[in-house]
């Protein structure tokens, strides 16, 4: 049975994927990204982001940490399950396209929980000097856009997964009776 076909499910997979890997670029070239840096024109808004969560600006560079660089490892990992799922459903046509999906929107939403807790094991240590305005508006909403429509796809994906084995098992017993 070849997996069922969401053009928003298929967007969210093609831009997200867009975004990580200009994300990962973003932290793997630290410094040269950052403001100063010869790369800077490429990620500008950044400037601005850095300031608010300093996971990715000079703090994070200063005390050598090595969590943001961690993290774009696994965002590489995830984009890879990603564009993996958008060549299965859409090039393919595979019938394993929805598990491919669902480990990838999985490490995005694990990774993005992650991400939260460490803020609130560490005291908001990274993003604690913003006003709670600028907290809610330039971390909260985007960082939480990672982890609404991740959980939609994770239970949507889910969904069709649940339903191919429960198909696949009524054609084996009915296989067993004949």
């Amino acid at each position: 049975m070849a997996p069922a076909f969401r053009l928003w499910m298929s967007l969210w997979f093609l831009v997200s994927s867009i975004l990580v890997f200009w994300d990962a670029g973003y932290c793997l070239l630290r410094p040269r990204s950052m403001e100063g840096g010869d790369l800077n024109w490429i990620w500008r808004p950044y400037n601005l982001y850095a300031t608010i969560d300093y996971v990715y600006g000079w703090p994070a560079i200063e005390n050598n940490e090595g969590f943001t660089n961690a993290q774009s490892l696994l965002n590489l990992v995830e984009n890879f399950f990603n564009l993996g799922y958008l060549y299965a459903a859409h090039v393919s046509k595979s019938p394993i396209a929805p598990l491919i999906g669902f480990t990838g929107v999985v490490m995005t939403f694990s990774k993005t929980v992650l991400y939260w807790a460490q803020e609130y094991y560490c005291g908001y240590c990274k993003i604690g000097h913003n006003t709670a305005k600028d907290i809610l508006v330039l971390w909260v909403i985007p960082n939480g856009l990672w982890l609404l429509v991740p959980g939609i796809i994770i239970y949507v994906l889910g969904r069709d997964i649940a339903t191919s084995l429960r198909t696949q098992k009524t054609i084996e017993d009915v296989r067993k009776i004949d």
